[in-house]
């Protein structure tokens, strides 16, 4: 059977579930179709187009025009961690349940469910809406399901509302952790928005872009928060995730129409990552952090051989400056560099200078001479010790130029001027935005900025 063949087979038999699951009752929930992982294949651009099935132009999680959300592995995601306590809420009516499925209490729409931390077991409370099961109680054991009743229900964490189940579950330290348990697929709805940004159709092939690369990130993370209950942060620890008010139809279609594919390199998913903006050359693994070099990671030129011109130039971080009175500066030195000056403090700095750089021309060392002894910062790091005066934050990029202006032979400013925003690695999202408008697809970006991969459908 050839891959298009399986794939429209599995499709079809996913078609078939959603039907009879928009027939059956609502009940225990069945498990998760098992994924099916084609790791020999690679996709081909003639496949059979997913047009074919109905694409609605609002964002649902409706499985039935949307089928290969029932293949896709189930994502573990952190929204609150370690808590003493959480409210829950949803807009239609809900039920908390044990793990094991047995309810614990049924509240209407609008009603408020309190989980406290009570040293080893959990309280739950209610607030108007209770009704069958009761209000709960105390002494509950950990994890505990919050479900809604309706099929694409909703439920809400601090005022934002998300698809699938939470789950209140014990924390590592101590304390209560909100977990959002769906299919990936739906996971992505909430993600690609909040990563990519609120765009329009000329850069449509850019967001296919990021929704493969994002999949194929959360595809690498499965498992590996596994110590803390969950796959991934809600939040820039990982891939930032806005639930269902994040959505809207030009993402949900990028990941509807990409669903299933991730990028791999000799058969393996990849590590995805992604920035904002590389000004002109994104940066290998190796320049960035102390890691060792990966194929797949390495410094590419982002210039249009066209024009001549880098296809993140339209960025507002594509050129930056940032200023430190010497006070300024040296207040956040004495903070961002506690470690290394072990009790001393700061109070005059002497010198700064970029010693050497990287291929990609990020500083790979500066000397900093300081009254309290002379350093050498470098690398991405150097992003978190030269923390803004003028916001919150870290530094743009590690790709810049320093200038120190003096009066009298004393240090009075320090100027940085440089370019991009992010750690550089992978792909530029907003040079991906102009690789589309120059006419490229979602697979060409892609293979742009991780070189000798491949785009695989995993379900």
């Amino acid at each position: 059977m050839t891959h298009s063949a399986l794939r429209w087979r599995k499709l079809a038999g996913a078609l078939a579930l959603a039907v009879l699951g928009a027939c059956a009752p609502r009940g225990p929930r069945v498990p998760t179709v098992p994924v099916v992982v084609i790791r020999d294949t690679v996709t081909s651009p003639t496949r059979p187009p997913r047009d074919t099935v109905s694409i609605p132009a609002t964002p649902t999680a409706d499985t039935a025009a949307f089928p290969e959300a029932l293949l896709a592995p189930r994502v573990r995601v952190g929204l609150v961690v370690d808590t003493a306590r959480i409210e829950i809420t949803s807009a239609g009516a809900f039920s908390v349940l044990t793990d094991a499925g047995q309810e614990i209490a049924s509240l209407g729409a609008g009603a408020t469910a309190t989980f406290t931390d009570a040293g080893g077991t959990i309280t739950l409370a209610s607030r108007t809406g209770a009704s069958g099961g009761g209000p709960g109680g105390a002494g509950l054991r950990a994890p505990l399901v919050v479900r809604p009743a309706e099929q694409h229900g909703t439920l809400s964490v601090k005022g934002q509302a998300y698809r699938g189940e939470l789950v209140v579950q014990d924390a590592p330290r101590g304390g209560l952790t909100v977990v959002n348990r769906l299919d990936m697929e739906t996971y992505l709805l909430g993600v690609v928005p909040r990563e990519i940004g609120n765009v329009q159709a000329d850069v449509f092939e850019a967001v296919k872009a990021q929704a493969v690369a994002a999949r194929t990130y959360a595809a690498i993370y499965m498992g590996r928060r596994s110590a803390q209950g969950f796959d991934v942060y809600a939040t820039v620890e990982d891939q930032v995730y806005g639930g269902q008010a994040a959505e809207y139809a030009l993402a949900s279609r990028a990941v509807r129409e990409t669903a299933g594919e991730i990028i791999t390199y000799n058969g393996e998913p990849i590590t995805a990552y992604y920035h904002s903006t590389c000004a002109g050359q994104t940066a290998a693994i190796h320049e960035v952090w102390n890691n060792a070099p990966i194929p797949y990671l390495v410094a590419v030129r982002d210039v249009d051989p066209r024009t001549g011109e880098a296809y993140d130039k339209v960025s507002s971080r594509f050129r930056w400056t940032e200023r430190w009175t010497h006070d300024q500066l040296v207040g956040i030195l004495n903070r961002t560099m506690a470690d290394s000056l072990r009790g001393r403090r700061i109070t005059r700095i002497h010198d700064m200078r970029v010693l050497e750089r990287t291929a990609s021309d990020r500083i790979r060392a500066m000397r900093l001479a300081t009254d309290a002894g002379t350093f050498t910062l470098g690398k991405d790091r150097i992003r978190w010790i030269l923390t803004p005066a003028s916001r919150a934050g870290i530094l743009n990029s590690s790709k810049f130029d320093v200038r120190l202006v003096r009066e009298g032979g004393r240090v009075t400013e320090i100027v940085a001027e440089g370019g991009g925003w992010g750690h550089g690695i992978g792909m530029c999202q907003v040079g991906a935005m102009g690789r589309a408008r120059a006419g490229q697809d979602y697979r060409t970006i892609l293979r742009a900025y991780y070189p000798g991969t491949q785009i695989i459908d995993r379900y």
